[in-house]
């Protein structure tokens, strides 16, 4: 898709535009932050200024309220002045600690208490003892009282330059902190000078050298259009006449649409503005309908003429596309594939465009498949309840052979075992030993059937060892147990199948030998299994009488060598069975199973 040279000219002043804005917002935000950093530091050393003033003046007033403490011991003044002077230094202590409350000397300012509090309680003690006093009383306690004014006037004095060092330690610790901010207040203002510079960089190489390209990209199209203008006026006259022609070519070709295709332009509101011929024609229509309504025109069912209304009414906002039953002036049904167009607006009018195609021999042809296919899906249904009484008939002999089996073996061996146990005399040892050791022969002749009973019905190699491991031991069980020879050889195959897919090979497989057992007369079987990479092949072959395939696959009921039993379960893990008979050479019967 080729774009427009002006819109992509207006993307690209846009964009540059943009970019101009954000860095210039960039730049501003960067003055802004530079003056909120710096009034606060400003706000924050005045803060600070603030302190060590203070912490200066306390002090002084240290030193200043114990030399007016000295004073007093002499004369009896300036008790007024340390009264103010201590509540000054008491206030500006307490405004020191809310002003430096998260500041690491704050925990030293506290420490400050106690040496407060002493020099207080000296000053106090002072104050009472007075020289006055002194003088006024005995000369032995004159004496003892000027002793300890002097000690505390000591004490006050040490009090005093223990506060002061301790004050000039707290000072210098806020002056360093101080002296730290200002460094990051410097180090912040570099940073800030190289983001602006960087922004301006940015500025340069994205945006003035864009827009001076751009500009000279300008200057270049419209010379270019300017060239393009003369060449335009020529190519205008030839246009001109080309379009002449395309006109006649046009109104040929909607002759051509006229006579050929289904078309229609409606109103809003499905009124005819114009109609085809072919369209008519369908229709059963002589004359161009104008300003009647197509859905009564479609269909004579006035419930399907409001669907047809509705869907005009639809298709004005967005194209629709279906298919359409009508009935025309006949009484004929037609299938049309229909599509319809919002045409060009004019005013508040919206045209649409209606496109068809007559489908009704495929629609007919696809019901009657639709019928096959339903007719197809019923047969196989039936098959499949066909195949189900298979299954049940199957499974209904396969129980009445065990019963038979039962019943006509071991129940007739048990009864005989029963009568030989009451046959046997007490005064008769000689014919009792030979009863017993027959009685010992048919003990074993019924164990056998029942082991033959047993793994016939359900080996239990199957589940716990496969596939391989069951025939195995099917094969050599029912050797020992009908004298016949039965041989399994495996030709590489390992691992496990699907439960399920064993289960049923391995009836299919004891089916095929118990038929060429029982039906075929085989004295030598010979069961094969092989495997590729996708593909488990078993053949079963004995040398017993053959039979015909066909006749045998004709039988519904599922019986004779159960060969639709097997076809069924071959069925079921999607696997082929193919099956080879004669009367001479004996039977092949071929399972390939997918792995």
């Amino acid at each position: 898709m080729v774009q427009d040279p002006e819109s992509a000219d207006r993307s690209v002043f846009n964009r540059l535009r943009r970019a101009y804005l954000l860095a210039l917002s960039l730049i501003a935000l960067a003055l802004i932050a530079e003056q909120i950093l710096v009034n606060g530091f400003l706000e924050s050393q005045e803060n600070d200024a603030n302190i060590v003033n203070v912490a200066g003046r306390q002090r002084m007033l240290s030193q200043l309220i114990a030399k007016r403490s000295v004073f007093r011991f002499f004369e009896q003044r300036n008790s007024v002045e340390i009264a103010t002077e201590t509540e000054e230094w008491l206030t500006r202590h307490e405004w020191l600690k809310r002003q430096l409350f998260d500041h690491p000397v704050f925990p030293k300012l506290n420490e400050l208490d106690p040496t407060m509090q002493r020099m207080l309680a000296l000053i106090d003690g002072v104050k009472t003892t007075s020289l006055d006093s002194i003088r006024a009383r005995p000369q032995d306690a004159v004496l003892l009282d000027r002793s300890k004014a002097e000690q505390r006037v000591e004490e006050i004095d040490s009090l005093s330059e223990v506060f002061l060092e301790r004050m000039d330690a707290i000072v210098a610790e806020v002056s360093v902190t101080a002296s730290g901010k200002v460094g990051k207040l410097q180090q912040t203002k570099w940073w800030l000078v190289l983001i602006s510079l960087g922004i301006l960089l940015l500025e340069a190489l994205f945006i003035f050298r864009p827009i001076n390209r751009f500009v000279r990209r300008q200057f270049s199209r419209l010379a270019a259009e300017k060239d393009a203008q003369v060449t335009a006026r020529a190519e205008a006259e030839r246009a001109s006449k080309e379009r002449e022609r395309s006109l006649a070519e046009l109104q040929s070709l909607n002759q051509a649409i006229d006579e050929a295709a289904l078309f229609a332009t409606l109103r809003q509101d499905g009124a005819i503005i114009y109609l085809s011929r072919k369209f008519r024609a369908v229709l059963g229509l002589r004359d161009n309908p104008k300003e009647r309504l197509l859905s009564e025109l479609l269909h004579p069912d006035e419930g399907e003429q409001t669907y047809f209304a509705n869907l005009f009414n639809t298709a004005r906002a967005a194209s629709w596309r279906g298919e359409w039953l009508i009935i025309d002036a006949a009484g004929a049904e037609h299938w049309l594939e229909v599509a319809l167009i919002p045409a060009r607006q004019r005013g508040s009018t919206t045209e649409l465009f209606l496109l068809a195609s007559e489908v009704t021999e495929r629609k007919r042809a696809r019901q009657a498949l639709d019928l096959l296919n339903q007719e197809r899906l019923l047969e196989e249904v039936e098959r499949g309840k066909q195949r189900s009484r298979q299954i049940t008939e199957a499974q209904e002999k396969e129980r009445l052979r065990i019963a038979r089996d039962l019943h006509d073996g071991i129940g007739q061996q048990l009864t005989s075992l029963k009568f030989s146990l009451e046959s046997l005399r007490p005064d008769t040892p000689e014919r009792n030993a030979e009863k017993i050791r027959q009685l010992r022969e048919l003990s074993k002749e019924i164990i056998r059937s029942v082991r033959m009973a047993t793994f016939n019905l359900a080996p239990p190699e199957l589940t716990d060892y496969g596939l391989v491991a069951a025939l195995e031991k099917m094969a050599s069980e029912l050797s020992r147990l009908t004298g016949e020879r039965i041989v399994f050889q495996n030709k590489g195959f390992v691992g496990r199948l699907e439960p399920t897919a064993e289960i049923n090979l391995y009836r299919i497989i004891q089916e095929a030998v118990n038929n060429a057992i029982k039906y075929a007369g085989a004295n030598y079987i010979l069961i094969s299994l092989s495997s590729g990479e996708s593909l488990l092949s078993i053949t079963i072959d004995d040398d017993g009488e053959g039979f015909d395939p066909e006749e045998v696959a004709e039988e519904a009921s599922g019986g004779g060598h159960g060969l639709a039993n097997m076809e069924d379960r071959i069925h079921d893990i999607n696997g082929r069975i193919f099956l080879r008979s004669d009367p001479e050479s004996g039977t092949r019967i071929t399972i390939n199973v997918p792995i």
